[in-house]
């Protein structure tokens, strides 16, 4: 069985490396998106890594905005262009980290057949989050006036509504899907243009996009587990907590796969290394 990863990044190519080498294994291949703001030159080095490869065609990554989908979606394209047959795809950011040794990684996703691990919240979380949807946001868009415009237009026009009678769902934009999947999110994406067209005038629709697509199908819909990622939103800001030290216990408790956001070279990602290494028999 191989797996992949794909690594959005936007800054420190030195903490990328140490996620890299965590996730080092010769089943594991890790395809890099590096935000198209970026020089590549610094990069250089952590991409030379064994089984490391770039995303060639790389977005200008946009906060809460399309460019952001684009990465994503340029990432499962140089996936699925290698022919590989992948038996799980997994996206991460720059500051994901593993919570489990790759090893314990690959023997848990060999049993998962069948799973789709996305984060999809309830009606009534949403509700409050419609606004992201059903107002005009300019967010990829660089102009003067441009937020006093979304306000007039979300005042003086209908309610925006999502296409091609889709009902919206929500989630965590971070996510593992077998390579079928990931292969029908693309092609779904790419032959209704009225999707793109749709998000585009969004905010924050990377936590949209692929939840929509797949509720909407009932063969996905009924294989969506929870994602693998231990997030901490607990408080209610628009990015989520930085993990530090003192958050080590819930991490080990968890039972997930893969945690974020964490700085680079925190003491708490040397806690997890030293966790990851310690033999399993080890009773010290």
């Amino acid at each position: 069985m191989r797996i992949a990863f794909i690594i959005q990044v936007h800054k420190q190519p030195a903490q990328l490396e140490r996620l890299l080498k965590r996730l080092a294994h010769p089943q594991v291949d890790c395809y890099v998106h590096i935000d198209a703001k970026c020089s590549l030159p610094e990069w250089e080095s952590v991409l030379s890594l064994p089984q490391v490869y770039l995303v060639k065609q790389r977005a200008n990554v946009t906060w809460a905005g399309w460019g952001i989908i684009q990465a994503s979606l340029n990432g499962m394209n140089a996936v699925l262009n290698t022919g590989i047959d992948y038996a799980w795809v997994t996206l991460l950011s720059g500051q994901d980290y593993p919570l489990q040794p790759i090893g314990q990684i690959i023997a848990f996703l060999q049993q998962q057949k069948g799973r789709q691990f996305l984060n999809v919240i309830s009606e009534e979380a949403l509700r409050p989050m419609m606004s992201k949807m059903e107002h005009y946001h300019f967010v990829e868009y660089n102009f003067p006036g441009k937020y006093r415009l979304g306000r007039l237009l979300t005042a003086i026009l209908p309610r925006r509504k999502a296409p091609l009678g889709l009902q919206l769902y929500c989630g965590s934009a971070w996510w593992t899907l077998s390579l079928d999947c990931v292969r029908f999110c693309v092609t779904y994406e790419q032959q209704h243009p009225a999707l793109r067209k749709y998000f585009k005038l969004t905010w924050g629709a990377d936590e949209f996009i692929f939840q929509t697509i797949l509720m909407n199908n009932d063969v996905y819909r009924s294989r969506l587990t929870d994602y693998l990622h231990y997030i901490d939103w607990s408080a209610g800001k628009e990015h989520p907590k930085v993990l530090g030290i003192e958050d080590i216990e819930v991490l080990r408790q968890s039972g997930k796969l893969f945690a974020r956001k964490f700085d680079f070279n925190t003491p708490v990602l040397d806690r997890l290394d030293a966790l990851m290494d310690k033999p399993v028999d080890s009773h010290s």
